[in-house]
């Protein structure tokens, strides 16, 4: 009878120290999940302002070049319309030469 009892101490032995590796890696690998999600939400926020920055200066620089462009337009209608104002009586002239209604 003795060694049937030393066999169930040795068995409830065994499962304690199964249960307390269980134990004890369960922890280890929730501190490493930890440590790694940590890792990955510093990663992405650091890349997140990369792209914010990227796309602040690009907002920037495609504000000034419509600026710009905004500007050039300004000037070549204004200088449009005064040449037509220039030429207006030629035009006049060309469409009664053209029509036939210059007696």
């Amino acid at each position: 009878m003795n060694i049937f009892e030393w066999i169930k101490d040795i068995e409830k032995l065994y499962e304690n120290l199964i249960n307390n590796a269980k134990d004890i890696n369960l922890k280890d690998i929730e501190k490493f999940r930890d440590q790694q999600t940590k890792k990955f939400e510093d990663f992405l926020e650091k890349k997140n302002e990369l792209v914010n920055n990227a796309l602040i200066k690009l907002a920037t620089d495609s504000n000034a070049k419509t600026k710009e462009f905004e500007d050039h337009m300004d000037v070549a209608l204004k200088n449009i319309e005064l040449l037509f104002q220039k030429d207006i009586g030629n035009l006049h002239k060309l469409i009664i030469d053209e029509v036939g209604l210059d007696f």
